[in-house]
């Protein structure tokens, strides 16, 4: 980053979320810096900004672990690696999960998806579209309220019951269709029956006509699913197919994001 471009950076964080605008800045300087590191006074007059306000934000940022501070100059902290590891391990997982979808006998015809839980919604991270592709569902980066979708209900069925009173506690249950569910008891009775079944289905909640599988993406038993995953079908050609081999497919791939050796099988 120019020391032009680090102004105009410190100009433009007077917007709206200054704090989130001027940490990226600083982070950026900070790695721009390399090894060397920069000090606070360095940082400040680059972006334009008080050393004070400055520092206040170091600080922040180096108590999160972003940023490590020795002899005075700051330097990338580790929670940088670690989330650069993050964003690898999940790059990784969306290619997989394209791949294991396109190998897939059933699903590679029909609509999957692979999102995650973020409180009581759901976030869509992929859209794989096989031949059958049903463009009424949602699309990468869509958000969902959980109780309405196979994806959420799969993912909230990892984790414990009182966890997820807790966190729907207060909530009102928005209907999208006469058969979404309306009350955390309903919802939590549906997490049950949906466990003994092994899978989990959003029937008709979302859009009338169009039913989804999902099943989670469980590492290690007993831990909450960090992922779902889900196959989406119009209600008539479900119909047609043998659920079971669509949940099956289902959960060999779930098996293989969440076990990379398993996915040399399919």
């Amino acid at each position: 980053m120019t020391a032009e471009t680090a102004t105009e950076v410190g100009a433009n964080a007077q917007g709206s979320v200054p704090a989130i605008t001027r940490g990226m800045a600083i982070l950026e300087l900070v790695a721009a810096a390399g090894q060397a590191g920069a000090s606070v006074p360095e940082l400040a007059k680059s972006m334009n900004l008080a050393k004070s306000s400055t520092a206040n934000i170091c600080a922040a940022l180096e108590g999160e672990g972003m940023l490590r501070r020795s002899d005075g100059r700051l330097t990338l902290g580790r929670r940088i690696l670690s989330l650069a590891g993050d964003y690898l391990r999940s790059a990784d997982q969306l290619a997989e999960f394209y791949a294991l979808c396109r190998r897939s006998r059933l699903i590679s015809r029909e609509a999957a998806r692979l999102a995650l839980l973020d409180g009581t919604d759901v976030l869509y991270l992929a859209r794989y579209e096989g031949t059958n592709p049903i463009r009424l569902t949602a699309n990468i980066g869509d958000r969902f309220p959980a109780h309405v979708t196979a994806t959420g209900k799969a993912v909230l069925a990892t984790l414990p019951e009182a966890v997820v009173e807790d966190r729907y506690r207060g909530k009102t249950f928005v209907p999208f269709t006469a058969k979404s569910l309306t009350s955390l008891p309903e919802l939590m009775a549906e997490l049950h029956s949906s466990r003994q079944r092994g899978y989990f289905m959003d029937d008709e909640e979302t859009n009338i006509g169009v039913v989804c599988f999902a099943v989670p993406v469980v590492n290690l038993p007993g831990e909450p699913a960090q992922f779902a995953i889900s196959a989406t079908l119009l209600k008539a050609r479900a119909d047609e197919l043998d659920h079971g081999e669509i949940v099956s497919e289902l959960q060999q791939i779930a098996r293989a994001l969440a076990n990379p050796l398993s996915a040399q099988s399919l």
